[in-house]
């Protein structure tokens, strides 16, 4: 993992990434409700005031959350001192957390409520759509996480970064404590897929579960690649006590890479997307006729999420460093795709709801998250009416 950027210090790459990602999120609930589909059915949520789009809120939201970002980013240049990089991340904690009904509290407690049902570890609960959505939205900010745990081990033990990352005495921060920060995303949405198959015993839960393990040996073997690299530029020698040699740790890490990749860039297209659909029966590919965007749009979302599958998957492990490119560009493509990702994921269920009398062959509505009768989800009960 890259820890020293070029675009921010690495105190604050975090904060800013995750602002960057309110921004996108509220992009998304713009550009939905522009093309006529309705994010708040989907996401199961009351609508308090009809009048006033989901999305505007969460512009607002984000525009108080960048405001104090660039506030104290502003302080730190001036007084050059790295405990005034904690100053944003309390700030946006009181800001979130804020009991006033100010600054759209409707909103804050829903997302505080959604990230404890997200963190929470009970297999047993229910696994809502809103949920799923967070989750898979923050295996895209996996890399930040390592930052975050950097970043705060910056700031409390006042190191600079090389002294966690670079070296082999500190294996416990580098070797342990990082690959489970970058894994953290990915154990939650095997979590939910576990949750998932225990309510609905489907099977497509498990083959959704096996996609995320896959993300597991390419951070494991990424950081065991970096230790190795850090050794040999320490002693000049390969570590004598290694079941394996490097360039089997490496030839592993393209196979995990390769596999990650392709089968999550498969997931998209036909589980999550539903574009196609294969079948076992007659051999032959299906393409999802119902589409509510110009086909265009369709052909760009698939090539683009393709490339940016396989460039995410090489800088999530990050033993090969292109270091003319921060890694800020690597986090900011992948907010891109997953900005992607997500307009054509709730164009799926939306679709879905408005074909809900089409045979299952024609549409397959059998993976429909918990449909109802009327073909739409009923709100979160825990959500104020």
């Amino acid at each position: 993992m890259d820890v020293e950027g070029t675009f921010l210090p690495l105190t604050y790459r975090p904060i800013a990434l995750f602002s960057l990602g309110i921004w996108g999120w509220a992009l998304n609930l713009l550009v939905l409700s522009k093309s006529g589909i309705d994010p708040v059915s989907l996401l199961q949520l009351h609508q308090v005031d009809k009048q006033i789009p989901l999305y505007k809120p969460v512009f607002i939201l984000s525009a108080a959350f960048s405001m104090v970002i660039m506030f104290n980013l502003y302080i730190y240049w001036y007084l050059n001192s790295s405990l005034v990089a904690l100053l944003p991340y309390i700030s946006c904690l009181v800001l979130l957390f804020w009991p006033g009904k100010a600054i759209h509290r409707k909103e804050r407690i829903r997302f505080i409520r959604m990230s404890k049902r997200v963190l929470s570890l009970n297999i047993f609960a229910p696994v809502f759509f809103s949920d799923i959505i967070l989750a898979d939205m923050l295996t895209s900010f996996s890399n930040v996480f390592g930052d975050l745990y950097i970043a705060a081990c910056v700031l409390f033990a006042g190191q600079k970064s090389s002294y966690f990352m670079d070296n082999t005495d500190n294996f416990y921060y580098r070797d342990i404590m990082v690959p489970l920060f970058i894994s953290l995303p990915y154990l939650i949405r095997l979590k939910q897929c576990i949750s998932e198959y225990i309510e609905t015993k489907e099977r497509r839960h498990v083959l959704n579960a096996i996609k995320y393990t896959s993300s597991l040996p390419v951070v494991i073997l990424a950081s065991i690649q970096k230790k190795a690299a850090i050794y040999v530029a320490e002693t000049g020698r390969t570590p004598n006590h290694w079941y394996l040699n490097e360039n089997t740790v490496t030839q592993l890490w393209i196979l995990f890479v390769f596999i990650n990749s392709m089968y999550s860039f498969w997931w998209d297209i036909s589980m999550d997307w539903n574009l196609i659909t294969v079948s076992t029966k007659n051999n032959n590919v299906k393409f999802r006729t119902q589409l509510y965007f110009p086909t265009t749009f369709y052909v760009v979302a698939t090539a683009i999420d393709f490339l940016l599958r396989i460039t995410w998957s090489l800088k999530l492990s990050s033993p090969i460093y292109i270091r003319q490119l921060d890694a800020s560009i690597f986090l900011l493509l992948e907010i891109f795709r997953r900005w992607v990702w997500v307009i054509f994921r709730l164009e799926n269920e939306w679709v879905k709801k408005i074909y809900n009398t089409l045979p299952l062959d024609s549409l397959r509505l059998n993976l429909l998250d918990r449909k109802t009768s009327s073909g739409l989800l009923s709100p979160i009960e825990e959500e104020d009416p």
